[in-house]
């Protein structure tokens, strides 16, 4: 080595690659760690586990992995579209009416027990409804 030589990485150099280049793709494969870490730490998963997953063996695919892995909350998956509001109580039919559910609104209508018909609440649909049975003896 007389000293005229470029001070570049001698394995790089051998390859033909610059160092610009090469830092350029090493800053891109440290941002998609982070990247995949955040989705993975916002979606209940191993933020540190994807950040090193991506980092050393996914790279830029490690964002999609970490997109189409199942949310998880304290280890266990939660449903895809949870229920925001908790399903609606049923309330008590009155002593001496029959409840019916309008077929073509779904609106429940309680109505007299000796009424033969009805005219529905939400969609004032008139309805035929069949008379209660007999008590068995």
């Amino acid at each position: 080595m007389d000293g005229s030589s470029d001070d570049r990485g001698i394995g790089l150099a051998l390859l033909g690659i610059g160092l610009l280049p090469f830092f350029a793709l090493l800053f891109l494969w440290i941002i998609t760690a982070v990247v995949a870490c955040l989705i993975a730490d916002h979606r209940g998963r191993s933020a540190l586990g994807f950040f090193f997953a991506t980092l050393f063996f996914l790279g830029p695919l490690g964002v999609g992995v970490a997109l189409l892995a199942g949310r998880e909350q304290n280890g266990v998956p939660v449903e895809r579209l949870p229920r925001l509001l908790p399903p609606p109580e049923k309330r008590p039919v009155h002593a001496g009416r029959r409840r019916f559910t309008c077929p073509r609104c779904a609106a429940e209508n309680d109505i007299p027990a000796t009424d033969t018909s009805y005219d529905c609440w939400r969609c004032d649909e008139h309805r035929p409804v069949k008379p209660p049975k007999a008590a068995k003896s």
